[in-house]
């Protein structure tokens, strides 16, 4: 009798965190397209440590601010290096669409040319949302099928708590 018991909450458990997976977001598949987005101009901050660096912190605020004095704009980021772990460096910019941020000192300017931009749409909440090793993935068979390069930069345009779209840009 306890082992019917124990089965079953087991069951109801297992459908529960299925049921919840799925209504996250968790099953939603990764939308991949090429577009033309034409020239990204990006003004930020760019940051070169470990993860749990406090100066890291400091730069995601200062454009978090900025984003908050211009709610149309979206959040921007391109991992130059990422870390496999917390005490590895990481290269990181964050910043804004150059357009929204007006005369703001200490600021470093990024332009990117996207005319054939490889874009991926994840739309999850983030605790189920795919890891970045598979977008890439996806992304790059993406590339292959389609016969074009093999994107090298990435930028993460974070258009809100639910939804990111991942530029696959040539460098």
């Amino acid at each position: 009798m306890k082992k019917k018991i124990i089965g079953v909450i087991v069951i109801l458990f297992i459908v529960a965190v299925v049921c919840l997976f799925y209504l996250l977001g968790g099953f939603n598949t990764i939308h991949v397209e090429i577009e033309d987005l034409g020239q990204i101009e990006l003004s930020g901050v760019q940051f070169r440590g470990r993860p749990q660096d406090e100066v890291l912190r400091e730069a995601f605020q200062r454009i978090e601010d900025l984003k908050k004095q211009n709610p149309e704009s979206t959040l921007h980021t391109i991992y130059f290096s990422e870390p496999s772990g917390k005490l590895d460096t990481m290269e990181v910019f964050v910043g804004l669409e150059s357009k929204w941020i007006m005369n703001e000192e200490g600021l470093k300017k990024v332009s990117l040319e996207a005319k054939s931009a490889i874009v991926a749409t994840i739309a999850a909440h983030r605790f189920v949302m795919p890891g970045p090793l598979k977008v890439k993935a996806k992304m790059e068979a993406f590339a292959k099928n389609h016969g074009l390069p093999k994107p090298e930069i990435f930028v993460d345009r974070i258009i809100g708590p639910n939804e990111v779209k991942v530029i696959g840009l040539v460098k």
